[in-house]
């Protein structure tokens, strides 16, 4: 595991705010919605709202850029170079997961990028993934499975920021992610995205125990308690904040607080 991944154990505080990846949508280079964190000069500006972040005590951001590969020509490698400025370290989705190259990986990772996240092309280009794998080492890479329950059981790995079926089994893909020893499974479910109604704790679950890998929780948050219950019964390493910070509802320091004063961090 590279330093950027792995937990960062300072002290206390330190460790579980590094538990804690705020996320920013990105197009054009400037945040797809205006942030209402109180106090921002310019609620748009990217690097700002990390910059706010990292005093908070993050550590990592989770740089979602919403615009394909083609689209970002001027401005994604010198906005991933001030990321790195703030103390942040950016992973970085670019057009929902899709890697044209593993020569468009290793610009960006040279840009400063200290993990790049893959989706759409870890199915439908697998032979452009583990080529930048060969290159770069699969610890740079994190691989987000947007899934969605079957009704028979079990969950399905989509494509296209989870609106393809590809027939996928999305644990046993979480398996074959073990067995690259990828950076991190983002494990996403698709059908609780914007629903505040918490993760899907067993799903989270069984990919970190198929994978045996560090597991980013993801999709439907919108309790502190979520956070809690993401890192305990959901058995996730991490957690990934989006609306919840960027909209002003709580702040980095807010989550730690809470996670803090849980018996699990007691």
């Amino acid at each position: 595991m590279t330093q950027s991944i792995a937990p960062v154990f300072h002290d206390r505080n330190s460790y579980v705010a590094d538990l804690i990846i705020p996320c920013v949508d990105v197009t054009g280079g400037r945040t797809a919605k205006p942030s209402r964190i109180p106090g921002l000069p310019d609620p748009t500006d990217v690097v700002e709202v990390a910059a706010h972040y990292a005093r908070d005590g993050a550590t990592k951001l989770f740089v979602d850029v919403i615009d394909p590969w083609e689209r970002t020509t001027g401005y994604l490698h010198p906005l991933v170079s001030r990321l790195n400025g703030t103390g942040m370290s950016p992973l970085v989705s670019v057009g929902h997961g899709v890697i044209p190259s593993a020569d468009h990986v290793g610009r960006l990772l040279d840009a400063g990028a200290d993990a790049v996240s893959v989706s759409t092309s870890m199915i439908d280009n697998p032979d452009d993934v583990a080529e930048a794998i060969d290159r770069y080492g699969a610890e740079r890479f994190i691989v987000v499975i947007n899934s969605r329950p079957r009704a028979s059981g079990g969950w399905e790995a989509y494509t296209h920021n989870g609106t393809r079926s590809t027939s996928i089994d999305a644990v046993d893909l979480a398996r074959r992610l073990g067995d690259l020893h990828v950076g991190a499974v983002l494990p996403n479910a698709v059908n609780r995205e914007g629903v505040g109604k918490g993760f899907d704790l067993e799903l989270t679950r069984t990919v970190a125990e198929a994978s045996e890998l560090p597991v980013i929780a993801s999709g439907g948050c919108g309790a502190l308690e979520h956070l809690t219950e993401a890192l305990g019964e959901g058995g996730a390493t991490y957690v990934l904040v989006n609306s919840m910070v960027h909209g002003g509802q709580f702040s980095i320091a807010d989550i730690r607080d809470s996670l803090m004063s849980s018996s699990s961090f007691a």
